[in-house]
């Protein structure tokens, strides 16, 4: 649909990212889908580790107010 399949944001992230980021599977090399810069980085940064991802949830989630 045209929009980052995490954040939903309709155009990059970043001024000058004219286009989002194809995502893909770094082993089997399927793509998943569409990113803004923002999101493909933090992805990369996590390593993929949806442990990790779902301990930084856990995180914010502790101090929400």
């Amino acid at each position: 649909d045209g929009k980052c399949a995490i954040c939903r944001a309709s155009a990059p992230a970043k001024a000058h990212f004219k286009h989002f980021h194809v995502d893909h599977d770094h082993k089997t090399g399927v793509v998943r889908g569409l990113l803004c810069s923002t999101c493909n980085r933090i992805l990369g940064y996590m390593h993929e580790d949806t442990e990790v991802l779902a301990a930084c949830i856990k995180y914010l989630e502790k101090y929400k107010k």
